[in-house]
């Protein structure tokens, strides 16, 4: 019809280089949001709750703010200030808890090797790769997977003066049997539909088919990424081992893997 516009279609695409900005942005995004939810968790944790109403109530009965019937009904809106006011204090312990192991794993990941030249190390292996997930235009997740020699090396972290003398590996060619999905993240917006699934499912894909040599494929995952750790679960990655705790009330991080042979189950993706 003239003048209508057609709805913009999901895409999957392989990264180029005009790509690196913006998904550097969104490898940072990703971490961020184990603070987000680990915050969320602990806010509404009983035991938090229950030290928040206990100092609550403490500073009431110091300050004689008690509902008192002279006063009528407005004697009960100095519980709000009462209540409320100590809250700031706990939230503000909370994040500070939990802050220090989400900051350490974005230097971490921003210091990784594949941080050096992104589309030189996922070229390593034709197993590897890095896949944009877009709408239209705008560039809503991606997903990167490792298969190169290096896939299981996850103490690969580099510092600045490292990365120029450490290009050199860089071209090291060849595949590993157990490949590593190193980022994994879609906007927040898209989730209803799990369209994380179909991303997961053709980077899988993708790394079997492209190599043999590939016999698994693992994932670190924890509850502070919902989305993600499901999304892992529905297409038969199984937990494996605990790498750490992490967050005020220890969250398990750990992996996550997909063998060859159940993907080529016929309930498989």
């Amino acid at each position: 019809m003239p003048g209508s516009t057609s709805m913009p279609k999901a895409t999957i695409r392989a990264y180029s280089q005009s790509d690196e900005k913006q998904v550097r942005f969104i490898i940072g995004q990703a971490q961020m949001e184990h603070l987000a939810y680990a915050n969320h968790f602990a806010y509404f944790h009983p035991i938090t709750l229950a030290i928040w109403i206990a100092i609550s109530s403490m500073f009431t009965h110091y300050m004689d703010w008690w509902p008192n019937s002279t006063y009528g009904v407005l004697s009960w809106l100095r519980l709000l200030p009462a209540f409320f006011a100590p809250a700031v204090p706990v939230m503000f312990f909370v994040d500070w808890k939990n802050r220090p192991f989400v900051e350490e794993a974005i230097e971490n990941v921003l210091r990784r090797l594949d941080m050096v030249d992104i589309q030189a190390y996922y070229a390593r292996s034709p197993a590897s790769g890095l896949w944009i997930l877009q709408f239209g235009e705008r560039i809503i997740g991606l997903i990167a997977v490792d298969a190169s020699l290096d896939a299981a090396n996850d103490e690969n972290i580099l510092k600045e003066s490292q990365k120029e003398s450490l290009r050199g590996a860089l071209d090291r060619k060849g595949t590993s049997r157990v490949a590593t999905i190193r980022h994994f993240f879609v906007e927040e917006a898209y989730r209803r539909v799990k369209i994380e699934d179909d991303l997961l499912q053709f980077a899988i894909e993708s790394a079997f088919k492209a190599d043999k040599t590939v016999s698994s494929i693992r994932s670190l995952a924890s509850p502070l990424r919902p989305a993600i750790l499901d999304s892992l679960r529905r297409n038969k990655f199984s937990k494996g081992d605990q790498v750490q705790s992490v967050g005020i009330l220890g969250w398990d991080v750990s992996w996550y893997t997909l063998k060859r042979t159940q993907w080529k189950e016929p309930n498989g993706i």
